[in-house]
Formats: structure tokens, sequence, C-alpha cells
């Protein structure tokens, strides 16, 4: 039989147990967290605030932090002013010196020692760098998500950039059999200034739009007055081709897609040519400064003029491309330089030709009065010269054929 004092000696270990049982993991260290928080202005900094307490003197912490699209992770040492039982730690980031991508999800956590060697690991938490400058309205169908300012259109703008969003997705996807990206988050900004101040630590701020394909975003200026969809059909169109190329051959292989093709596809898919793209084009060929394709496979220039020129170009020869090879033969490139090809190789894996031979050919479909020219490029200098030899000859054979009497 169990004496009262047995009875009274089993409940204190199981309460005992209960309250094991109900510590939360992390106070096994001695290190407690009452506060992690972090807080951003757009393009300006990223404030993350810690407020910790311990048994011991708390003597260093650590933050860490990246964008879920990045590879390395920015790693901090933040020591207290002096080691106590209680800290508080704020460490501001400078975007402007420092940048993170627009619109990509953050991820971050800290790590905490103190004095008696008690360690603690914070659990991963993650923040969307958005851009809070502006309060963001949306209109989504399955997949696709526009973002515009608030007060900056009317639903009649929104549906209308949705449904060119959503035939741009099935017409490019039916050539290139590519998936499409989920989501697909397209922010509409109501005037250039103000997507040139969100994109401008990303290189080309005199563009229209920008993709970050490896967020499946979208961003583009089209202001909400009369045109708009104008604007919106050569803009949407162009950046989701860069998204869905990006799905097409995974992350690490897009950027071995050269810029020839990459922009070549988005310029030719725009559902409204651009008539600047054309004259630009035909003045170029007519003074005989048409760009050599390999100056197109690597980034374009930032000089406006040469960047258009390289649009039109690239989009003429990937037209080109696709009367001669259809699609299959664009899908065939995407394959090569996936796989890891060069910008001239990948030309000769996929189509069967040298790159120099569908410069050739390309040089010959917009300049046909340079046929012949092309024609001797290609078939060398001896072929020229024994043409011309046999051209002497005629004359002199015609001669000898001559009866005395003539």
């Amino acid at each position: 039989m169990r004496t009262r004092s047995d009875l009274v000696v089993t409940a204190l270990i199981l309460a005992c147990v209960a309250l094991l049982l109900a510590s939360p993991p992390a106070s096994a260290s001695g290190i407690g967290v009452t506060t992690n928080s972090v807080e951003h202005s757009f393009a300006q900094h990223v404030t993350f605030t810690l407020r910790a307490n311990s048994d011991a003197q708390i003597a260093r912490v650590y933050l860490f932090f990246r964008a879920t699209s990045d590879e390395e992770t920015e790693k901090k040492m933040l020591a207290p002013e002096a080691p106590a039982r209680e800290i508080s730690i704020k460490y501001t980031h400078d975007v402007r010196r420092y940048p993170l991508p627009p619109f990509a999800e953050i991820i971050f956590w800290w790590q905490i020692e103190d004095e008696a060697g008690n360690q603690r690991k914070t659990p991963t938490k993650t923040f969307t760098y958005t851009d809070n400058r502006f309060r963001w309205e949306q209109l989504s169908a399955p997949g696709i998500t526009i973002h515009w300012i608030e007060g900056q259109g009317n639903p009649a703008f929104a549906q209308t950039a949705l449904d060119i969003a959503q035939a741009s997705v099935k017409d490019i996807r039916a050539e290139l059999r590519a998936p499409t990206p989920d989501p697909l988050d397209i922010f509409i900004y109501d005037s250039e200034p103000n997507l040139q101040a969100a994109m401008v630590l990303t290189g080309r701020d005199w563009v229209g739009g920008q993709a970050r394909p490896e967020l499946g975003a979208v961003a583009v200026a089209v202001p909400p007055e009369q045109g708009y969809s104008s604007r919106m059909k050569r803009y949407l169109p162009h950046e989701i081709t860069h998204l869905m190329v990006y799905e097409l051959v995974a992350p690490q292989s897009y950027k071995n897609i050269p810029d020839w093709l990459n922009e070549g596809l988005a310029t030719v898919n725009e559902q409204l040519p651009t008539p600047e793209y054309t004259l630009t084009l035909e003045e170029a060929r007519d003074r005989g400064q048409l760009l050599s394709l390999e100056e197109l496979c690597v980034p374009f220039s930032p000089d406006p003029r040469t960047a258009i020129l390289s649009y039109a170009q690239s989009a003429s020869v990937v037209t080109f491309i696709r009367k001669r090879y259809g699609a299959e033969g664009i899908r065939k490139l995407l394959s090569a330089y996936a796989d890891g090809a060069s910008c001239t190789s990948g030309v000769e894996e996929a189509l069967g030709i040298s790159f120099k031979r569908l410069e050739s050919n390309w040089r010959i479909s917009v300049e046909p009065e340079a046929g012949w020219r092309a024609v001797m490029d290609q078939i060398g200098v001896w072929v020229g010269l024994w043409l011309l030899s046999m051209l002497v000859a005629v004359p002199m054979i015609g001669g000898l054929r001559r009866s005395p009497e003539e």
C-alpha cells in the first residue's frame, strides 16, 4: 500500500516533468528572445531589431540575411556595447550602398551567445522587400496578379493588363513549351521616373520595363492615360518572355542565353511593334552601320541609340530564324545554350550552320542588294579569281577562232 508521502513524491515528480515538457526548447540555452522584427523604407534602408535576455552576460550577436534568389548570405557581428543580461540591438542596412533586389523575399535570422557558452539561433523569418513608397491595389487571376498604384488607374486599366498578360503567357507557352512562373506578379508604375527610382540600382534605368525572372516579377511604367493599352501590349509580353525563358532553361542556365536571342525573342513577342525599331534598323542598314551578331552576344550597350539598334537587330535575326527554322529552331537554340554552348557554337549545334553563315544569311534577307557580295564572301576569293580569269579568257579565245579573212 502506497503511503501519503509516496503520493506526494510522485506528484512532485510528475509536476517537474510537466514543467520540463512545457518549457520552450530555446529556454534550455538560458537565452530568451522578446523582440525579433524588421521594417524597411524602399530604396533607403532595412532595419532589423533584436531584444534578448539571458541568465549570463550576452557577449556576441550575429545577424544573417539574404534574398532567397541570392547565393551569398550577409553576415554581421553586432556585439553589445558591453556584455549584459538584457540587450537591445538594431542594425540598419543601407540599400542605397548595398542594394537588395526589388520585390525579393528576404530571409533573416540571429545567433546569440552568452559568456556561459550558451547559444541560441532564432527561427528563420521572411519579409518581402516591396516598394512601400506607394499603396498597391490588386487584381488576380489563377497564377497572375496585377499590382497598380492606388488611385492611379481603375478596374478597366487593371483588367486590360490582366488580359494582355494572360494572352502573352498563352502565346509564348505555345512556341517555347515553357512553364508559367507561379506566381507571376506584375507591378505597374504610373510614370517612368517612379519606376526608375525603384530600379535605379539595376542598371538600365532608361527602359520602360524590368523583369526579375528569379522572382517571377515584372515592373513596367504605364501612365493611366489615353493609349495605355498600347504601352501594355509592348511592355508586358516583352518582360513576360524573359520570365518564361528563365523557367524553361532553369536558373543556373539562364545567364548562358545570349542577349541577341533573349532580347530578340522578347521584342518579337510584343503584341504591338515599335516603329522606332524598324526605322533604326533601316537607317543602320542604309549607312552600313549594322552591328555584328557577335557584338550582340553580350549585354547591350547602355547608350540609348546603340541599345535601340541592338534590340531592333536582335528582333530581326530572331524573326529570320523563326521563318527559316520555325519554333523548333528557337527551342533547339535555347536548349543548346542551356546545355552550356557558347554564343557561336550554339547556332551550329541547333541549326546546323555556322554562326557567320547565319549572320550572312540574315544580312542577305535585310539587304537584298548585297546578295552577290554575300555570295562572294561565302564561295571565297579563289573562286572569285577563277570567275575573273574566265571573263578575261573568253574574249581571247573568241579572237583566236576568227578566220584570217575577218
